[in-house]
């Protein structure tokens, strides 16, 4: 189960809540999402028709199912794997971009260990994936 946020934001001593709904307001007008906000409800029938219409019992129980599996996340790993996703589409562009390797140097990558962390990492997930596949077929 993921590990609550233990994030409290902190609440000037002497603030009435109608000072705090002002500040509110006006934040939300300053960024722009109070005028989304008035367009969004204003339209509600019309949006919630195009929901609606996307929608159907198979792709709701897929996202529910999908959304089940975040529960389990602990947001430190999740956060490490997001910073290796960042660096991996930055080394990727880079790489992408210069001439390609041959084969040689590619196989002298097999001697980093991050690398083969990586591979072992992307295996073992497909593994999973391919078992839970199979289950599946009975």
């Amino acid at each position: 189960m993921a590990k609550p946020l233990a994030f409290t934001p902190p609440t000037p001593p002497d603030t009435a809540a109608s000072d705090e709904l002002d500040d509110l307001v006006d934040a939300l007008h300053d960024s722009g999402l109070l005028r989304a906000f008035a367009g969004a409800a204003r339209s509600y029938p019309s949006l919630l028709k195009i929901l609606l219409d996307g929608v159907d019992g198979d792709s709701l129980r897929s996202l529910i199912a999908l959304a089940g599996a975040l529960r389990d996340l602990d947001p430190e790993d999740s956060e490490r794997v997001a910073a290796g996703i960042r660096q991996a589409r930055q080394e990727s562009y880079t790489a992408a971009t210069r001439a390609p390797e041959g084969p040689i140097k590619l196989a002298k990558r097999l001697f980093d260990p991050n690398t083969r962390r990586g591979i072992s990492a992307a295996l073992a997930a497909l593994a999973a994936v391919g078992g839970a596949l199979r289950e599946g077929k009975k």
